[in-house]
């Protein structure tokens, strides 16, 4: 393989764990975070509609709040015992926000067939544009996943939360549908270990097969 061919793999692969500790003691350049908001921004939804706002977050106050209120880990089922999820202590976390379907989401264009049956009955969402909103919201964050991955940082994905407290957090009236903390990988130790509580190791899952058939 050559070097490029071997980058992509290799940022495939490793975009696929979940990190859960980081090395907060570096700082994501300026130059990285363009490149992040650039894939989110720039990456494909259907008719091109903006389904979804991101937040960058940094301050680590705030990062600290969501990562407070994402106690959804289910370590034990009976008696029921939950963790916190730590991958949200990233030195960037990304909170993908849910826009509202509505005509002035299109504004006022109409861009298929569903767009035109919104603007003539508001009341009621066609199930396709919310099938599209679930689709563009996973094609960004993947885009997402991979590109900082390329550029040599480890990932998380979270969806342990309330999507409305995480959005009141933030102070805006929508939810926050999915959260994936980026940053620099705390180097010695194991990527399972808890941020904070260093005697918790989170379990690994090994990846399903998944078919890929060629048709030639």
């Amino acid at each position: 393989m050559n070097d490029i061919t071997t980058l992509i793999t290799e940022s495939i692969i490793n975009s696929q764990h979940c990190q859960r500790n980081w090395d907060l003691n570096k700082t994501i350049p300026q130059e990285d975070l363009e490149t992040l908001a650039l894939s989110v921004s720039q990456c494909p939804s259907k008719q091109n509609i903006a389904y979804y706002k991101c937040h960058f977050i940094t301050n680590r106050l705030v990062i600290e709040n969501i990562y407070n209120n994402t106690d959804g880990f289910t370590v034990t089922y009976t008696p029921r015992v939950t963790q916190t999820n730590s991958q949200t202590l990233a030195n960037l976390l990304v909170a993908f926000e849910d826009i509202p379907i509505t005509p002035r989401l299109l504004n006022g264009k109409v861009r298929n067939d569903q767009s035109l049956w919104l603007q003539q009955d508001e009341t009621t969402v066609p199930e396709a544009l919310k099938r599209d909103k679930e689709m563009a919201i996973g094609i960004a964050s993947g885009y997402l996943n991979l590109t900082a991955n390329m550029l040599g940082y480890s990932t998380g994905f979270c969806a342990c939360f309330d999507p409305t407290t995480i959005g009141n957090i933030l102070g805006i009236e929508n939810k926050i549908l999915l959260l994936l903390g980026v940053g620099f990988k705390n180097a010695s130790v194991e990527r399972r270990q808890h941020q904070i509580d260093q005697n918790f190791l989170y379990p690994a899952f090994v990846k399903q097969p998944i078919d890929v058939s060629f048709v030639k």
